[in-house]
């Protein structure tokens, strides 16, 4: 533990403080094995400097916010690693931008801070490796050293099938999208052309920061010029089902969500900057609509006449599966799982919507995706629950519902648009309640197992 024996010049009351905190933490022990909670720390560490605790809870907290965890849930956590090492009287501030975090040293206290600006989001084999980390950290297995290792291996570590698969993995994943809009049969060379497009732009943006800030502005234009212009009248497809389906990966539906999350829960601060951010973005992808149909002309849409079929959003299912696992190199032997728990919430979905509406079939299908990835996770081979659970977040945010929205705005539907925008609001709020529901049930018995991650 953290002070476990006297320092070089420590004064009395220093090591009245570090046999305060040894006491503290056998206490915590101790409580924690009387409640029945299987996940108290299985072996203490022994002896952690506090600066490198500090230093090693500062960038893990980094690493949970570049994986999209919210500010609740990164505080749980590193609570628990402080813990894990024995550090008790350390407070954090968390932010979708920064971390701080104070650490008490002796009878004085250290502060240090965290940016996570400057780094993009995680890829999910690297949200795979750092819960992998958090969750060996509970259990005794690393000290500070190598837990600093393995996080700076993981967040150095090389695309695993290289820059390739984002081109190649946004393409499958638009084709998936198109497909659970229920397409007709000749849009499907049309997705495949403007996915295509739509990664190429992401290839070239992750090596040129010009085109990375303006990206979501760039793409939406790039795409709805092209299909208005020659893309749907060469495949007789709906112009705007083609954009729905292209533009959707750059929705900030998941920032949306996250955001009614956290302010459910009081952290104003964190809730209030994923809001702006996702409204900001937002806004710039109408722009980037505008401009587009503005340059091309306003596209007279096109019935859609000869579906492919019920079956279409099903197999659009599994084939949005494979882009995510292509686009953001999912681990391999999570795959299987992760078409378990799309296929789960997308059911969840479907079937409650026939009951309850869209907004019924939201809510059930978040309260129900959370325990579906923790029963994944608990299995032996199962991944962490953030590598499930975050791309069938992404497929139930109804950002199509929402870009529908815009399109129709844009396309002299306003009333028609502005209604479709709200509902799609209205349907963020329905999953964001449904994942406080089923996130309260899912970490209680997650944390009552040997093998919980956190989320």
């Amino acid at each position: 533990m953290l002070g476990s024996v006297s320092r070089p010049g420590e004064t009395r009351s220093g090591r009245r403080w570090w046999t305060r905190r040894k006491v503290l933490s056998r206490i915590d022990e101790i409580a924690q094995r009387a409640l029945g909670d299987d996940t108290a720390i299985s072996s203490r560490i022994p002896d952690q400097a506090p600066e490198d605790v500090l230093e090693l809870l500062r960038n893990l907290g980094a690493a949970m916010s570049r994986a999209q965890d919210n500010a609740e849930r990164i505080t749980q956590i590193l609570d628990d690693v402080a813990k894990a090492y024995g550090a008790y009287g350390v407070s954090f501030f968390v932010l979708p931008t920064g971390i701080f975090v104070r650490i008490e040293s002796g009878t004085s206290s250290r502060i240090d801070f965290a940016p996570t600006t400057s780094a993009g989001a995680l890829r999910l084999d690297q949200i795979d490796q750092l819960y992998r980390i958090v969750d060996d950290i509970r259990h005794g297995a690393l000290d500070v050293a190598s837990a600093s290792r393995r996080l700076e291996e993981m967040l150095a570590a090389p695309r695993r099938l290289g820059n390739w698969s984002i081109v190649v993995g946004t393409t499958i994943l638009t084709l998936g999208l198109g497909l659970m809009l229920n397409p007709t049969a000749g849009a499907v060379p049309a997705y495949l052309m403007l996915g295509l497009l739509v990664g190429v732009l992401q290839w070239v943006s992750e090596r040129e920061r010009t085109l990375a800030m303006i990206l979501p502005v760039a793409a939406a234009f790039a795409v709805t010029w092209a299909s208005s212009a020659w893309v749907a009248p060469a495949f007789d497809a709906p112009p705007l089902d083609l954009v729905i389906a292209a533009l959707v990966v750059f929705l900030p539906g998941a920032a949306l969500t996250m955001a009614t999350v956290e302010l459910a829960g009081g952290s104003m601060l964190s809730g209030s900057a994923r809001l702006v951010y996702g409204l900001q973005r937002l806004l710039l992808l109408s722009f980037g609509i505008a401009m587009g149909f503005q340059v091309a002309g306003l596209p007279d849409q096109v019935g859609r006449t000869g579906s492919m079929g019920a079956w279409a959003p099903w197999v659009g299912v599994f084939v949005f599966a494979v882009g995510h696992f292509f686009a953001n190199a999912a681990p391999g032997r999570t795959f299987a799982w992760l078409v378990l728990v799309l296929y789960a919430a997308y059911a969840a979905q479907f079937v409650a919507g026939t009951f309850f509406g869209s907004l019924g079939g939201s809510f059930v299908a978040g309260a129900v995706v959370l325990p579906v990835a923790y029963f994944v996770q608990d299995r032996k081979s199962g991944p962490p629950v953030p590598a499930t659970f975050l791309p069938a977040f992404w497929m139930l945010v109804p950002g199509a519902l929402g870009l529908e929205g815009v399109t129709q705005i844009i396309g002299e539907k306003g009333a028609a648009g502005l209604g479709d925008f709200l509902n799609a609001l209205l349907a963020v709020v329905a999953i964001a309640i449904g994942v406080l529901v089923g996130s309260g049930f899912s970490e209680r018995v997650g944390r009552a197992t040997s093998h919980w991650r956190g989320i």
